[in-house]
């Protein structure tokens, strides 16, 4: 073991930390004691205000190396710094709220080394802020991020009609991904880890192992711990924003080979070869409605434009798919510039009403019967007050409130 650890490729770790000082000790000790210990652990502190730096600096192990910004600059600038530290043949990224399990680094440097492939993830557990297990309470989110890649194609394909299903904390690749792709693209904050994704595997086949070998916290949304997964009508607006303009991107840099072999199952025309006729594919592919909105993306219709603006594609859009002007103008007559917001707010304002028109409903039938039963009553007593044993006891009846007058009074009297 000792001559086989003595051969281990060193694997930089990068962690990029702001106020986290709550969880930052769980991490940091997650990292050290992982049975794979020849590593460089880069921190990247983005100018916390908390006491994040203090703990980092009780750690005394020669393997961390802390870098302090001196301003806060987010999360794409604070990698892409620490992106320029990185010296081992393997790359790995951690969040200082994340915590990995102790074989993580060790079973996924075994598979890269043992297999052709390049980078690798990894299934996860899903905590809260007190580091409790939140799987079943967010099965849906846990089982998105238990992906399976059969190939790049099948990939590229996920990203595209599902999204982003990779867990960034669990992320192990060669550092020649990360010096041939690039660093973070700064434009994004919360979506920046899906658009770094889709770069790669336009290049490189995806792996997944489907074992869990890390903690990725989530905290709730009361919470007062933040974190870029946090939930807020701002986050949401942010990623949608971002998520629109990454999908308008897709294709770029994508090859015809590389696009008809992912695309293909999905097209209009399966016979589709040529590159105009490609052409063509992506802007039906772009129309596609995404999320929880029914119409056509912008990204579409500017690609539609462009094919209108090139004689060879618009004859290729009218002769192949027997699309012309007037079905691009019925796509344009919708309401493309939603607000993904401001429509889940319809949606919900909605279903409020739809409720409260089923209880008005229901108490309107409650009220039918309550009035149908009181009709029913009064029928029984004017028939009882019209029948002879009604009449012939009305003097008795008489004598009984005069009896109960004068106890009535009595009573009164004893009170005084």
């Amino acid at each position: 073991m000792e001559g086989r650890r003595t051969k281990d490729p060193l694997v930089s770790v990068l962690m990029v930390n702001y106020n986290h000082e709550d969880t930052i000790r769980e991490t940091i000790e997650s990292v050290l004691r992982q049975t794979y210990e020849k590593i460089q652990f880069i921190i990247i502190d983005d100018c916390s205000t908390d006491r994040s730096c203090d703990i980092i600096e009780s750690f005394q192990d020669e393997r961390i190396e802390l870098y302090r910004l001196k301003e806060n600059r987010h999360i794409c600038y604070a990698t892409n710094f620490g992106f320029q530290k990185v010296k081992g043949a393997y790359l790995a990224r951690i969040d200082s709220d994340d915590v990995w399990y102790p074989d993580k680094l060790n079973r996924q440097i075994d598979f890269l080394r043992n297999h052709n492939y390049k980078v690798c993830f990894s299934w996860i557990d899903l905590i809260d802020e007190e580091g409790t297990n939140i799987n079943e309470e967010n099965a849906d989110l846990v089982h998105l991020f238990e992906t399976e890649f059969t190939g790049q194609a099948d990939c590229l394909l996920t990203f595209f009609l599902i999204g982003n299903c990779l867990s960034h904390p669990s992320v192990v690749m060669e550092t020649e991904v990360m010096r041939t792709v690039g660093g973070f693209n700064p434009g994004y904050m919360q979506a920046h880890d899906f658009e770094y994704w889709i770069r790669i595997a336009k290049r490189y086949p995806l792996y997944v192992l489907r074992e869990r070998l890390l903690a990725m916290r989530r905290f709730r949304e009361e919470s007062k711990i933040r974190n870029n997964s946090n939930i807020s009508d701002r986050s949401n607006l942010r990623f949608y924003n971002e998520y629109m303009d990454i999908r308008r991107h897709f294709f770029d840099d994508m090859n015809d080979e590389l696009f008809r072999k992912t695309f293909q199952g999905e097209f209009r025309n399966k016979e589709a070869q040529s590159h105009e006729e490609l052409e063509c594919e992506k802007a039906f592919l772009l129309c596609r409605p995404i999320l929880s909105s029914q119409v056509a993306p912008p990204s579409g219709l500017e690609k539609f434009l462009e094919i209108f603006a090139d004689s060879s594609l618009k004859r290729v859009l009218e002769e192949t798919y027997g699309f012309v002007e007037k079905d691009f103008y019925e796509l344009m007559g919708a309401h493309i510039y939603n607000d993904v917001i401001l429509d889940q707010r319809e949606r919900d304002l909605k279903l409020r009403c739809e409720r409260e028109e089923r209880r008005r409903n229901e108490v309107e039938n409650q009220l039918k019967e309550v009035r149908k039963e009181k009709d029913h009553l009064l029928q029984l007593v004017r028939t009882y007050e019209g029948s002879t044993s009604w009449k012939v006891t009305a003097p008795l009846r008489w004598m009984g409130g005069k009896v109960s007058g004068k106890a009535t009074k009595r009573r009164k009297k004893r009170r005084r």
